[in-house]
């Protein structure tokens, strides 16, 4: 009895008693290897169509699980995997040349279109000659969603310029350009989706929403992504190199940057604004004010060099508890600002006084006492006119070497307001006669018969 090939690989299922058995399955395990590796098939050049045929019993690339076409293309190709009754789940790739993209069909059911340089894992219905190409991922959301990778911030992938995901730390939609960051989270706006169907001849398709550039936007065709460069972004106009496929779905999700809008007043509650969001930078000039300052919060170190002035300081404020030793210096001190009354009791010593610094404006009358004279300190210079009386005189203290000089012969005498006068020496034999009161002592020749030079002569009674 002949083998049969009415599996999925159309491999040979040898009958019993089968002679062959053994090279039979030996040929057998050939191709379920083969199916289990990579198979690469080339296409005519730039043909339109090609036929990719699953043989029974026989190597085929197209029973690889990962089939790879290559060839050279100047138009879209389309390939319909053969026989149409295999339900099997295979991955794609367009590995041609030409930049062109490549149409997967079964039977008259629902196409995949594969753009150049590009795989997808696509599941073939086996429906007959209506078979279907269903990709894998779209079939299992359905036509009203597609699933994009999630993670927590932590497990960020490397970053590659138009890569999207979302973020379940964040709870937000995120995409990659140079950096990570959020393109709008649940219900965000600035998330539009463009749909639209495919007629062969038709690139340029007009989106709901700028997206800005094609970082921002994420294409399918028949439920299967689209890479950046298959297509161009320029304003609303979204342009691809290849017309998609007649009847084919075209889908554009679109992240273009929202405006937020200026909250409302009063509407951004502290519990919006995250910890240490406030810089210098976001703060207005004399946003700070005395009530926003915590007591007791600004510290000597948050204090600028010269930012305390006078102007800042309360009257009467500083207190001496407030000055540090010596810091009351001889330039905070302001001119004669320094009185009497704050010099302590015997401050002042001969080393604080400057030469020449007591006056005599600043002596006390009869403030000078005996002990304060040095001795042999007051000169001739010192005395005042008549300053010397004869109280001031100690007895017996003016000797003759004191008398000021005067003419040999001469006599003291006293006028009539009791002054000392000098009486002039007479001449020889002459003798002292008096006038009475009044008038001074002279010397005048004897009268005769009057007492002589020589002879005792007394001048009153005798």
């Amino acid at each position: 009895m002949a083998a049969t090939y009415v599996n999925n690989l159309r491999v040979a299922e040898p009958a019993d008693g089968d002679a062959d058995w053994g090279t039979t399955t030996n040929a057998s395990l050939e191709l379920i290897g083969e199916a289990l590796g990579i198979g690469e098939e080339g296409i005519t050049t730039n043909a339109d169509t090609h036929t990719s045929t699953i043989a029974d019993g026989a190597t085929d690339p197209a029973r690889a699980l990962h089939l790879k076409y290559t060839g050279t293309l100047d138009s879209t190709c389309t390939i319909t995997i053969a026989p149409n009754t295999l339900k099997r789940v295979q991955i794609i790739e367009n590995a041609t040349s030409g930049s062109q993209s490549i149409i997967i069909k079964q039977g008259s059911g629902a196409t995949i279109t594969i753009t150049n340089g590009t795989k997808r894992i696509v599941y073939l219905d086996g429906a007959g000659s209506g078979a279907a190409v269903v990709d894998v991922t779209a079939a299992a959301f359905g036509s009203q969603a597609f699933y994009v990778p999630s993670g927590s911030t932590g497990n960020r992938p490397t970053g590659v310029a138009g890569a999207f995901r979302y973020n379940s730390t964040t709870g937000a939609f995120e995409g990659y350009t140079d950096s990570w960051g959020d393109i709008g989270g649940s219900g965000a706006t600035s998330v539009s989706l463009t749909e639209a169907t495919g007629d062969g001849s038709t690139t340029a398709f007009t989106l709901s929403t700028a997206p800005g550039s094609e970082n921002n936007t994420q294409v399918f065709i028949d439920g299967v992504y689209q890479e950046k460069g298959t297509y161009a972004v320029s304003g609303t106009t979204l342009t691809f190199s290849t017309a998609p496929p007649n009847g084919s779905s075209v889908e554009v999700t679109g992240f273009s940057e929202s405006s937020v809008g200026t909250p409302g007043d009063g509407t951004v509650t502290t519990a919006k604004l995250a910890d240490d969001a406030v810089t210098a930078a976001k703060l207005a000039s004399s946003a700070v004010v005395t009530a926003s300052i915590v007591d007791d919060a600004v510290t000597a170190a948050k204090l600028a060099s010269s930012a305390v002035v006078t102007a800042s300081i309360v009257d009467d404020a500083v207190t001496a508890a407030k000055l540090a030793s010596s810091a009351v210096v001889t330039a905070s001190i302001v001119d004669d600002n320094v009185t009497q009354a704050k010099i302590a009791d015997d401050a002042v010593g001969a080393d604080q006084l400057a030469a020449s610094a007591v006056v005599t404006a600043s002596i006390v009358d009869d403030a000078v006492t005996q002990a304060k004279i040095a001795d042999d300190a007051v000169g001739a210079d010192q005395l005042a006119a008549s300053a010397v009386v004869t109280a001031s005189i100690v007895d017996d203290a003016v000797t003759l070497a004191k008398m000021a000089t005067g003419t040999d012969g001469n006599l003291i005498s006293y006028d009539a307001s009791g002054n000392p006068v000098a009486v002039a020496t007479g001449n020889a034999g002459q003798i002292l006669t008096s006038a009475g009161a009044g008038a001074p002592p002279t010397f005048a020749d004897a009268a005769a018969g009057g007492p002589s030079v020589g002879k005792a002569f007394f001048m009153g009674q005798l």
